[in-house]
């Protein structure tokens, strides 16, 4: 049985999300590097796919960092 969700102030959020964008920075290091070992395979358009979905990720986990804690959860 999961765990209720329990309320996070804005401090507890905000570096929650600031993992999460150094998780997410840490597994494109990964993404780049497949995406360029398969240039010219047929994995090619599969792994530029992934690469470009972790660098949306990227952004996103970055704009909610930033995302002043005033206009968090509204």
């Amino acid at each position: 049985m999961a765990e209720p969700r329990r309320h996070r102030d804005g401090d507890e959020a905000h570096a929650d999300a600031v993992e999460r964008l150094e998780a997410a920075r840490a597994s494109q290091g990964d993404l780049d590097d497949r995406a360029e070992a398969a240039e010219g395979t047929a994995h090619e358009d599969e792994a530029a796919d992934a690469k470009a979905a972790g660098r949306n990720r990227i952004a996103e986990r970055e704009a909610w960092a930033a995302w002043p804690e005033g206009e968090r959860g509204r």
